[in-house]
């Protein structure tokens, strides 16, 4: 202990597995962020007749709510926001965000699992 800070290594070597896991990350986040790129680029403008008529009638509520109570109104309201995910510019949010959550996935992993 002279107080010589080069003594100690400054970081530690990476595995091959843990550099192939951080490389596939850095792959899979770039590539999924081109791909949203893309999609919310190529999505055509709302069309306000569409945009109009998709509301949800509030009778049809009324009655899903009489004849399925407010679960049923619960679960309609989810189905229709997981579908709307898959459509327009929300897939292209969707596909970046899936992207960045396999990304600090595969980071996690390099970082935390693997065995030197």
């Amino acid at each position: 202990m002279n107080g010589n800070k080069h003594d100690a290594p400054s970081s530690t070597p990476r595995s091959p597995l843990q550099k192939r896991l951080y490389l596939f990350g850095a792959a899979i986040l770039v590539v999924s962020l081109i791909v949203a790129a893309l999609i919310y680029l190529s999505v055509p403008p709302p069309d306000s007749a569409v945009a109009m008529y998709s509301m949800v009638d509030p009778r049809y509520q009324i009655e899903l709510q009489q004849i399925g109570g407010n679960a049923a109104v619960l679960m309609a309201q989810l189905h229709q926001w997981f579908d709307s995910l898959w459509h327009g510019v929300r897939l292209a949010y969707t596909v970046a965000a899936l992207g960045a959550a396999l990304a600090a996935g595969c980071f996690f992993i390099g970082h935390y699992f693997v065995d030197d």
